[in-house]
């Protein structure tokens, strides 16, 4: 078996032996004009360190974030220890704000967004947060985005450490933030899931209706979730190496998990839109497994909202 990434004119090939990594690499030359790089160490602005003597892959964009700084003149700014202020909640630009370059704003933010979405889930919710206000930036909105660069300051060596020792199975991490959007007060969902030690695939989303609960906003969390439970299940199965057991997803509210295992519990869930009810179904059919786990442990919560330096630091 071999996998075979291709992004334009960029290939990744992995293989289970270098006996077979030849074989395709010569198949290969034979249709194809192609230049053989060697082992990875780059990709897509994405450093790569491999050590097959520890069973240990690293995965981190040092290099490009020392750009994104030096392109928005933060490299001599001083550090700080979270990308989100706590003590304060981002709102839409008003009469009295002073607002900044919208064009500056939009290529920060974009900036950070592939940081974000490539190896550093550490910002996604920070970014996320900012990135609503792209149409209108405010000079809060900017200050808020400086934040997220001195905190790359300090932060820069920071990415994706993968075992071999590391459990192989996928396990994910489910939370939301109740009516955190001061606008609108809508609800913040976040997740993640966790293969070999190290996070492979998150996300942090405003949701795109109004919860009316704690309970409710989890529950749409979940379902969102499950889907991508579902896609992850069907990844490794692409690649051969099905799930033999329910993915674990775990949940730090109670009555989300009650709501999704008894389809009888009571009229809280009437009015909820019966595409987020998917995640029952799951839970019914054995796809996903719903596991409690106390907020203080639950690793998506740094995807939801601003946390104290001390907690984000352990979730992180």
């Amino acid at each position: 078996m071999f996998v075979i990434a291709v992004h334009v004119d960029d290939i990744v090939l992995a293989t289970k032996s270098d006996e077979r990594m030849a074989e395709v690499k010569k198949g290969l030359a034979e249709g194809f004009e192609v230049k053989d790089m060697g082992e990875l160490h780059h990709f897509l602005g994405v450093k790569v360190i491999q050590n097959p003597q520890t069973g240990k892959v690293w995965m981190g964009q040092e290099a490009y974030a020392q750009r994104v700084l030096q392109k928005f003149g933060m490299e001599n700014a001083k550090p700080i220890h979270t990308p989100v202020d706590a003590s304060s909640k981002l709102v839409k630009t008003t009469e009295d704000c002073e607002n900044v370059d919208q064009a500056q704003f939009q290529s920060a933010v974009g900036s950070l967004l592939y940081l974000s979405i490539m190896t550093r889930p550490d910002i996604t919710y920070a970014v996320s947060n900012v990135a609503k206000f792209c149409a209108s930036p405010s000079k809060q909105h900017w200050t808020a985005v400086k934040r997220i660069m001195r905190y790359l300051k300090g932060t820069l060596s920071l990415g994706l450490l993968y075992r071999k020792d590391g459990s192989s199975d996928c396990i994910g991490y489910c939370d939301a933030d109740w009516a955190g959007d001061m606008d609108d007060r809508k609800s913040t969902s976040g997740y993640m899931f966790q293969i070999s030690g190290a996070a492979i695939s998150w996300r942090s989303r405003k949701q795109p209706c109004v919860a009316l609960s704690t309970a409710e906003a989890e529950y749409i969390a979940l379902a969102s979730a499950a889907q991508e439970a579902i896609w992850m299940r069907q990844l490794l199965a692409d690649v051969r190496n099905p799930p033999r057991e329910p993915t674990r997803i775990f949940e730090d509210n109670q009555s989300a998990i009650c709501l999704a295992r008894n389809p009888q519990f009571h009229g809280r869930a009437k009015h909820i839109g019966i595409k987020y009810h998917f995640i029952r179904e799951q839970v019914e059919k054995g796809t996903v497994e719903l596991q409690y786990c106390p907020t203080e442990e639950m690793i998506a919560d740094m995807l939801t909202k601003g946390l104290s330096r001390d907690q984000f630091t352990k979730l992180r």
